[in-house]
Formats: structure tokens, C-alpha cells, sequence
């Protein structure tokens, strides 16, 4: 937690102890004790990530389920590419509680217990979190980790429609040291690169440029990352989503 995150939190104990919101971070402090004793770096709070945790923890309280699937058969990795998470590398954990008079600590010292639970938490890959927590009519408590490998962070939303006119703009700021952003521009299904460029990332980290579309449809672009340590041409993928593409007399 940052410094800023650390003020509102106290906040949020002295004024508002029983919030849903004070829970959250409080699940975001045992987390990162939990990583902190097998030597893991740190995870950051989301925003993008925590509104997809909550919507899910949310859905279940309301639908009475307990699933990583949800009623509409849609996945985790659905969820988050629904809601334009575009982050190649990504896990979830789930937890529900009732009956506990400390529901988070309860919560997570039971995924800690389980295997493969334990496992997202300790991977690591991981940098960053979002945790959404819901307490349902009957009392009880749904939690839910979205976790992601966050290299880049794209501070301009990322448009699923788009004009072969305006292009796609990229806009955001490099999580890590890196010395170029890298993309590719596919048909979604086929490995056909239609399209390819590379923007230089400078000592500030940010980055803004736009990619260009000879063509309408549906295209995938993928986004790789090049390290700035690295001595050979070793590409990383960090992100990847789709695209609409139309012409500019058609868009609206």
C-alpha cells in the first residue's frame, strides 16, 4: 500500500470500521504479510481489477453461488476481458464466510490452507490485486482476488471500437524499466501478423502513440514489452484484446 492508500485506510478504521471497503484493504495487508514471509515483493490495489472482484463476489451473494464460473457460463478470464482487463497473465481466488467474527482473517487463512489458493497467492508473477468483497441478505461474505501481472499501465481506456481514421491510441506508463513497447496486429484465430511497430520508451517510463488500420473488422492486438536490462531481443507478451475496426463515415 502506498502512503496515500495507507491515510485513507486509517480513515476508513476510525470513521467507518465495518465498511466493506475497510475490509478489502485489510485483505490487500494480509495478502501482502502472507508473501512477505516467503520473500515476494509487494501487490498493489487496482481499481480496473477490484470493480471486476466486486461485480463477481457481488453476483454470487445476490444468485446464491459459489463458483468461478458464473451463472452465464462465463469464466474469470471472460470476466476480466469483458470489462477490457487486458493482462496476458491473471488468476482468482475465491472465499465465502459467515459466523466469523473476523471474516477476513478467517477468509484468508483458508485460502492459505488450500493449494491451489495458496498457490496465486505465492505466485511469483503477480504484482498487482483487485479484491471485491459483498455481504449477502443472510450475513455471509464472498471474496474475490483478481490478480494480474501488470507490466504496463494504460492510463487512457483502451477503445473497443475504433476508425481506420483515428486509430488506436495507447497511452499509459511502463510498471517496470523497459526500453520499447512492441505490437502486433492479428485476424483473432489466425497467426497471420497483418501489422507490426515497435515506440522507444524514454527514462520516464511513458509512453503514447497510435496504431494504425489499413482494414475493417476484428482484429487482436497483442502488446509485448521489451526489458531494458535485457542484452538480446527477448520479447515479453503483456497484454493482448480485440479490437473493432471500422470506417470513419461509419462511426459514430
Amino acid at each position: 500500500m502506498t502512503f496515500g492508500n495507507w491515510i485513507k485506510y486509517f480513515f476508513l478504521v476510525i470513521f467507518v470500521p465495518h465498511s466493506l471497503t475497510r475490509m478489502e484493504w485489510q485483505m490487500l495487508i494480509y495478502l501482502n504479510r502472507d508473501r512477505k514471509d516467503f520473500a515476494l515483493w509487494k501487490l498493489f490495489m487496482q481499481d480496473d481489477l477490484r470493480v471486476v472482484a466486486r461485480r463477481h463476489s457481488k453476483d454470487m451473494a445476490k444468485k446464491d453461488y459459489f463458483e468461478h464460473v458464473n451463472i452465464k457460463g462465463q469464466s474469470p478470464a471472460d470476466r476480466l476481458k469483458t470489462a477490457r482487463v487486458t493482462d496476458s497473465i491473471s488468476g482468482e481466488n475465491l472465499a465465502k464466510i459467515g459466523g466469523y467474527p473476523e471474516p477476513v482473517l478467517e477468509a484468508e487463512e483458508g485460502l492459505m490452507r488450500s493449494p491451489g489458493h495458496r498457490a496465486n497467492i505465492l505466485n511469483k508473477n503477480y504484482n498487482c490485486v483487485g479484491i471485491g468483497i459483498i455481504k449477502s441478505k443472510q450475513g455471509v461474505y464472498y471474496f474475490t482476488q483478481n490478480f494480474a501481472k501488470r507490466i504496463v499501465k494504460f492510463t487512457k481506456k483502451v477503445r473497443k471500437n475504433i476508425s481506420t481514421k483515428k486509430g488506436l491510441r495507447l497511452k499509459g506508463y511502463a510498471v517496470e524499466p523497459m526500453s520499447e513497447i512492441y505490437y502486433q496486429v492479428t485476424v483473432p484465430g489466425s497467426r497471420k501478423i497483418i501489422k507490426e511497430g515497435g515506440h522507444k520508451v524514454g527514462s520516464s517510463r511513458k509512453f503514447d502513440f497510435t496504431i494504425k488500420f489499413d482494414a475493417v473488422g476484428k482484429h487482436e492486438v497483442k502488446i509485448f514489452t521489451l526489458p531494458s536490462s535485457s542484452n538480446k531481443r527477448r520479447l515479453r507478451m503483456s497484454n493482448s484484446f480485440e479490437v473493432s475496426v471500422r470506417t470513419w463515415w461509419f462511426w459514430f
